[in-house]
């Protein structure tokens, strides 16, 4: 499993995502995307449907399908609720590549109008990946910045709004 290539689509497909927040205008959805990779080269692939259940059922069974190539990342909006009741919107951000037996999953909390991240980076436990975090995290960067807005994307990473967590 090469764990630098797995980094590098994560972060590629997260910059994608903040890309297209920056455009959404209000009320408009995410359509769920994957991103399939081929020799270091980048295929962005939308998933539309009449919903986004369907959209991300889509996405969901074409990356499931996906012969050959390096390996895929992906990304969609969805909602957390918290113990209060209330729902926080994530972006939900995914990635496989051969030899990783389940994908691995990492989502982020944001604010609409305007956008803006909150806190930080929220990684699903894996068995076999991001064994080396700090270099994990390097790859993870090259990928954002591989795109031509990854450097606002870094901007709106270190402009994070902070979370104080009341006891």
């Amino acid at each position: 499993m090469n764990e630098k290539h797995l980094a590098l689509y994560m972060g590629y497909a997260f910059s994608h995502g903040i890309n297209v927040q920056h455009l959404l205008a209000p009320g408009e959805l995410t359509v769920p995307y994957v991103v399939y990779w081929d020799n270091g080269t980048p295929t962005p692939v939308p998933y539309p449907a009449a919903t986004q259940h369907e959209a991300v059922a889509n996405s969901r069974s074409a990356r499931e399908q996906t012969v050959g190539g390096s390996g895929w990342s992906s990304g969609r909006e969805g909602t957390i609720t918290q113990n209060d009741g209330t729902k926080l919107d994530i972006l939900l951000i995914e990635g496989w590549v051969p030899g990783l037996d389940v994908p691995l999953e990492m989502f982020v909390y944001y604010r609409t109008q305007p956008f803006r991240l909150i806190h930080g980076f929220m990684w699903k436990e894996h068995a076999q990946a991001r064994k080396e975090g700090q270099s994990f995290m390097t790859d993870f960067k090259r990928g954002i910045l591989m795109q031509p807005f990854g450097q606002r994307c870094m901007e709106d990473i270190e402009n994070a709004e902070r979370v104080q967590f009341v006891r």
